[in-house]
C-alpha cells in the first residue's frame, strides 16, 4: 500500500511503499526515523503508533523538539 507523507519541520512530501496492514510504526521506521523523536498525525489528530495506515492515506510525521 502507498502512503502520502508530509515531513515537519521539514515541509518535504514523498509517497512510501508499505506492506498491507503496516502501522505508523512501521512507516517511521521506514523512514528510518527515530519513533521516540516523532508524532503520527493523520487529519488533524495523533495517532498510537499501533493504529494501522490504509492505502492512500495522507499521513503527516512531525519532528518533536524539546529543550529547556
Amino acid at each position: 500500500m502507498r502512503i502520502d507523507i508530509e515531513l515537519l519541520p521539514a515541509r518535504s512530501g514523498s509517497s512510501v511503499d508499505l506492506p498491507p496492514g503496516a502501522t505508523g510504526l512501521d512507516l517511521v521506521r521506514a523512514l528510518g526515523l527515530a519513533p521516540d523523536q516523532h508524532v503520527i498525525v493523520r487529519g488533524e489528530t495523533p495517532i498510537p503508533e499501533d493504529a494501522p495506515l490504509q492505502d492512500g492515506e495522507r499521513i503527516r510525521v512531525i519532528a518533536v523538539v524539546s529543550g529547556g
